[in-house]
């Protein structure tokens, strides 16, 4: 990935702390603003996909207003992705208490959380966080050569850069699967009174459980996999102070199964792949056991001194469930995988046909419609396993796409008697002038075999107005159950992996 850093600081010595990146020098230091504005500046024309845009608020010679300006001009005119740090005045004020400069960073932070809010291309990277750790200022290189941070200061701030940058391609892990027993509570469930409370250890549980409900309302799906006899287990979440409930758990494996074969039937019964799931356990050896037999879970080490318990998981949230954004699926996500289960039971009574005649199926399409590029984008980087070319896109890409006359984009709204599920499907078509070729096919699993393909494939030849259609099909280890797709629905093979379907004109 291509990364440009341009400021009032010297930050060059990012790259060799960030080696996966490749790092674009355009613009000379301390040259930023001509370049934001000038639209024939080398920023401008950078191949660059992300630019970093780090401020000293110290060293701004120009008002905090005009840098604004500056960076809504560059990401409105090219559209290309911004992150911008969040300010921080010297930890030491002339003014002292009188609070001026107190008053200004927080004002000035206030105006960047807005604008980053209005713009899907801009970021904020929260440099106050890495502030609050010590010694990470080094005053002899920066009057020597502007560099303000040191060793430490460079590693924490590339670690969170990141991590931001990994959510933005790839979005975050889907699962949270939690052991019950010291992990959860304090002892075990069934032979002594679990430590729950709120003094002493059982409330670093009890914390540690209002955590896991945050990140539920984030739209993270939790599990548990515990071995316990189920009704001591239930018990466990009908404890008097237990902050997570039997409901808060979509999926609840508690028995005496090895833990590995547990989680393989979570990871099907929500038709998500193993590298979606986070599996939390305090025991080494049901971590070691799932470390080896499902290598594509996230399993981390648990921490040895219980009283880190919650600062450790929040640094496995920020690695494994960052977000940037949060979309209304997310949000729903839960009650989409509660409707699944009904309709899985459903299914299982009644004949395939019977089946789909009683959801009442409902499918909507949005043509080139900007109020949900959020989602769009997330779907591409999300989903694998019904994804024809498996292309990632940012907030970006969507947009430009939706913006080229060139471009078609076709979103899919599926609902049914048990829920709506949203914006579950997606396809970009590039039209050329003398045919069309399909860039991107996607469907989320949830929807698959509802006759939600055919409906997409009929309006794909509705939008190509008798032009041919060639498509592509880009196998990968996830997407084999689409390798058919295209000469199921009557295209015509081309070569490998390459098809036609050939239009009235």
């Amino acid at each position: 990935m291509n990364i440009e850093v341009i400021g009032n600081i010297n930050m060059n010595s990012l790259k060799f702390y960030m080696k996966d990146y490749n790092f674009i020098e355009n613009c000379a230091f301390g040259n930023y603003i001509l370049d934001l504005f000038d639209e024939n500046s080398s920023l401008y024309t950078s191949k660059s996909e992300m630019i970093i845009l780090f401020i000293d608020i110290d060293e701004l010679t120009i008002s905090f207003d005009e840098l604004v300006t500056a960076i809504e001009y560059f990401i409105v005119k090219t559209k290309k992705t911004l992150i911008i740090n969040s300010v921080i005045f010297k930890p030491e004020y002339i003014d002292s208490f009188l609070n001026d400069t107190l008053e200004k960073e927080l004002s000035y932070n206030q105006k960047l959380l807005e604008i980053s809010k209005i713009y899907s291309n801009l970021f904020l990277f929260d440099l106050n966080k890495i502030s609050k750790y010590n010694d990470i200022i080094d005053e002899k290189y920066w009057y020597m050569a502007r560099i303000k941070y040191n060793k430490k200061g460079f590693e924490l701030i590339s670690n969170e850069l990141n991590n931001l940058i990994q959510t933005y391609k790839f979005g975050s892990k889907k699962v949270l699967v939690l052991d019950m027993d010291n992990t959860l509570w304090g002892g075990v469930i069934g032979e002594e009174e679990i430590q729950l409370s709120n003094d002493g250890i059982g409330k670093i549980y009890l914390d540690f459980q209002k955590n896991i409900k945050k990140l539920k309302e984030l739209g993270i799906l939790l599990a548990i996999c515990s071995k316990n006899n189920y009704e001591d287990g239930i018990a466990g979440l009908h404890h008097i102070n237990s902050y997570l409930r039997e409901d808060d758990f979509l999926i609840k494996k508690i028995n005496w199964n090895d833990k590995a074969s547990n989680i393989q039937q979570i990871a099907q019964e929500l038709n998500l792949g193993e590298s979606s799931i986070v599996f939390i356990d305090d025991n080494p050896v049901e971590r070691s056991l799932v470390q080896e037999f499902l290598p594509e879970v996230n399993t981390p080490d648990f921490p040895k001194d219980i009283y880190t318990l919650n600062s450790w998981f929040l640094k496995v949230v920020n690695k494994y469930f960052a977000k940037i954004n949060l979309t209304q699926e997310d949000l729903e996500k839960q009650k989409q995988y509660e409707a699944k289960f009904k309709r899985d039971l459903l299914s299982s009574n009644n004949s395939y046909e019977d089946f789909l005649k009683n959801l009442n199926i409902e499918i909507d399409f949005f043509i080139n419609d900007e109020e949900y590029i959020q989602r769009y984008s997330q779907m591409t980087q999300k989903t694998n396993q019904f994804n024809l070319t498996t292309k990632r896109y940012t907030v970006a890409d969507i947009t430009k796409f939706i913006k080229d006359n060139t471009f078609t984009v076709i979103a899919v709204n599926y609902r049914d008697k048990f829920g709506n599920e949203g914006i579950t499907g997606l396809v970009i078509l590039d039209n050329k002038d003398n045919y069309i070729s399909i860039d991107t096919f996607l469907l989320s699993c949830r929807i698959l075999k509802r006759g939600v393909e055919a409906k997409l494939f009929q309006k794909i030849e509705e939008l190509s107005k008798g032009k041919n259609i060639l498509a592509e099909y880009i196998p990968t280890s996830k997407n084999i159950q689409t390798k058919d797709l295209y000469s199921d629905f009557g295209y015509e093979k081309l070569e490998e992996n390459k098809y036609i379907k050939r239009g009235k004109s």
